[in-house]
């Protein structure tokens, strides 16, 4: 092989080199882009369960909006509404934390 031959053959391997040190070290490398992709995915599958969240909370409103019955219900079951001249029971099982002061 002649001088020149050489001189091709190291820059064709140098120009490789760079190619690939790009390809697997530089931004938009193979790990960077498989990186993202993940994360994609990851903001995808949490972008489906707030939309799925979202009709959730459509349908009740929807249903607030159209039914009294459901608005009643509604604050009774989570702010413990109580209607005049209703009465509130509370049932506390035997073993739980409350005590009753008269039977200590």
């Amino acid at each position: 092989m002649s001088g020149f031959s050489k001189l091709i053959i190291f820059v064709l391997v140098f120009l490789l080199g760079i190619s690939q040190a790009r390809l697997w070290f530089s931004d938009g490398s193979v790990s960077e882009v498989q990186a993202l992709s993940d994360k994609l995915m990851q903001q995808q599958a949490e972008n489906s369960r707030l939309k799925n969240r979202n009709l959730q909370l459509q349908i009740e409103v929807e249903s607030l909006r159209k039914a009294p019955q459901a608005l009643e219900e509604l604050v009774r079951s989570r702010l413990g509404y109580i209607m005049e001249e209703e009465t509130f029971v509370q049932f506390i099982p035997k073993g739980s934390a409350f005590k009753n002061e008269k039977t200590e």
